[in-house]
């Protein structure tokens, strides 16, 4: 199983609104992805956030299951969406 964790500081004046549909948006993936288990997406509350306030969680089957979800047309186009949002983004992926 592949854990992907993605975690986001906005760009000062990102209205929570246009947050909250990309991450809407990634978590309407769980079904369009084959091998994809589960999508989780939050708000950070953490007093060691850095101003990293939302994250988004992948439980995929495998790292092919990852991939066909970074290779997804919608996910694609959220992508941009989020780059576009985003001062900052950390992603990591790993094996359990």
């Amino acid at each position: 199983m592949i854990v992907h964790i993605a975690i986001f500081k906005w760009k000062d004046g990102t209205s929570k609104d246009r947050i909250k549909k990309a991450l809407d948006d990634v978590k309407s993936l769980k079904t369009k992805c084959k091998g994809v288990a589960d999508i989780m997406c939050g708000e950070n509350f953490s007093k060691w956030s850095e101003g990293f306030t939302h994250a988004a969680v992948v439980i995929a089957k495998d790292k092919e299951a990852l991939d066909g979800y970074r290779n997804h047309p919608m996910h694609k186009l959220v992508a941009h969406e989020i780059e576009e949002m985003e001062e900052h983004g950390i992603g990591i992926d790993f094996e359990v």
